[in-house]
């Protein structure tokens, strides 16, 4: 009766591992409440969710915990405190560069979704854009500039990383605001170089040509100042628009890898046919009048307002917000890039699985030969439907694909330039313009703000346009 309980306890922990890595297929799913109470407003509400979920307590997820709950403070206007969480993500983030012996063992053995999460390339990318957001909202101009300039090295990561030139390695949004940032201050050499490289982004000089236009405002910028010619005096709007998409998981049967199948293996009916492999996919959120995911190409867009007291005036100065950056796209392309490798290692950890267990078949065959087990009993069905049934859906089960992604982040992004005269200003975003231009939706107070002669005053809007179609409930 030993094998028999050998047997049964082998089916138990089989089942427990398929309980184990179902319903993970969607990570988006543990940040339902996060999401929910961000688009309502409270972002403190948001913040205290977040820290009752999986992710706040999970190692593995350290990046995604950070990297949310410094946007959501930066959303409270907690900058200094938002800026600790970003750095504690570029930290987890780090720690990860190159990957340690462990991480790429269990890359290969167990599935995706259980290595610690080091962000997509654009995402560590985009964590030095929010914490230049907060040192601008503490009056940090130095500050923001340096964080930016951070971006080189993590640029030159990729630079490492990737052999080919298809990647994602320069960002046209994040180098226009940084020129525009150094125009600010009067560093006109250095807002030169950056509108030149903003430039060569967006023209497809960065190694990803997402189909994003550069903005016409960053062409007479660099225009003017290879004239020889500051900018005006202005109030720089940027709107973060929409949901940046979510990952869900795919699978498709593909053949074994035939170099993981041991030679004395091949042809046995157990390891014939296919195995199952997962990998992610990422779904676009339609919201507001921006179209899908706040794409681009399909209409809509901002329109912002600058009065001296009251952004409904007639006088208001206003001024059309530009796209400069599409997220959704980028976030596509950038997992395009990586995906063969992700479908390959899918394939490689299936087809181990595959062989280990017939090497367990095999072995427990041979230990019922030794002891004369009877051939026709229930056992010997027992174990043939374990092995041949329950096992491999089991296995195929454990292969899930990893789904996590910063889901806070937005859609796409816009730029609105408005030139005024020095002094203090309201400042107002409205979403959506009609047919001639002029703003149709309810106005979006941004408050006051102070502009130096000669220099900017930037603010930040961030627009949902809609809920997370990820909910609690459903």
């Amino acid at each position: 009766m030993s094998l028999a309980r050998s047997r049964a306890a082998a089916l138990v922990t089989l089942a427990a591992a398929g309980a184990l890595f179902s319903g993970c297929a969607q990570h988006a799913r543990v940040l339902c409440e996060p999401l929910e109470r961000v688009y309502q407003g409270d972002a403190p509400g948001a913040v205290e969710a977040l820290d009752r979920t999986p992710v706040a307590e999970s190692s593995h997820d350290a990046f995604l915990y950070h990297a949310v709950r410094g946007q959501l403070l930066q959303m409270e206007g907690e900058f200094a405190a938002s800026n600790a969480e970003f750095e504690a993500a570029a930290a987890a983030s780090d720690a990860l560069e190159p990957w340690s012996v462990s991480e790429t063992i269990t890359d290969y053995t167990v599935n995706e979704a259980v290595k610690a999460y080091a962000g997509e390339d654009y995402e560590r990318a985009y964590l030095h854009y929010y914490m230049a957001k907060n040192h601008l909202a503490l009056d940090d101009t130095e500050g923001a500039l340096v964080e930016l300039r951070r971006l080189d090295e993590e640029f030159r990561k990729l630079d490492a990383r990737y052999e080919d030139d298809r990647r994602y390695q320069d960002d046209g949004f994040i180098r226009y605001l940084s020129g525009l940032i150094y125009e600010s201050a009067g560093r006109l050499d250095d807002a030169r170089v950056d509108y030149r490289l903003a430039l060569a982004a967006y023209d497809g000089g960065g190694g990803l040509s997402l189909g994003v236009p550069a903005p016409r405002g960053l062409r007479e910028s660099l225009e003017r100042l290879e004239a020889g010619e500051r900018g005006s005096t202005e109030v720089v709007v940027v709107v973060e628009s929409g949901w940046a998409p979510y990952k869900r998981e795919e699978s498709l049967e593909v053949a074994l890898y035939a170099p993981l199948v041991p030679e004395e293996m091949r042809g046995a009916s157990f390891l014939a046919g296919l195995v199952k492999i997962a990998y992610p996919e990422y779904v676009s959120v339609t919201s507001g009048v921006s179209g899908p995911g706040g794409s681009l190409s399909s209409g809509g867009g901002f329109s912002v307002a600058v009065g001296a007291a009251d952004c409904d005036e007639a006088s208001a100065t206003r001024a059309g917000a530009e796209p400069a950056q599409d997220i959704d796209a980028l976030a596509r392309e950038v997992l395009d890039r990586r995906l063969p490798a992700v479908q390959l290692r899918s394939t490689m950890r299936a087809t181990a699985k595959q062989v280990a267990l017939m090497r367990v078949k095999h072995e427990q065959e041979e230990k019922r030969r030794e002891d004369d087990e009877d051939d026709g009993g229930f056992w010997s069905w027992f174990w043939r439907a374990l092995f041949e049934d329950v096992a491999t859906t089991v296995v195929a089960e454990t292969e899930q694909a990893d789904t996590r992604s910063w889901v806070t982040l937005p859609a796409s992004i816009w730029v609105a330039r408005v030139p005024v005269e020095p002094g203090v200003h309201h400042v107002c975003v409205v979403e959506g313009r009609g047919a001639g231009g002029e703003a149709v939706g309810v106005p979006v107070p941004l408050g006051r703000v102070v502009v130096p002669p000669g220099g900017k005053a930037f603010r930040f809007c961030r627009l949902f346009g809609g809920p997370h179609p990820i909910r609690c409930g459903g």
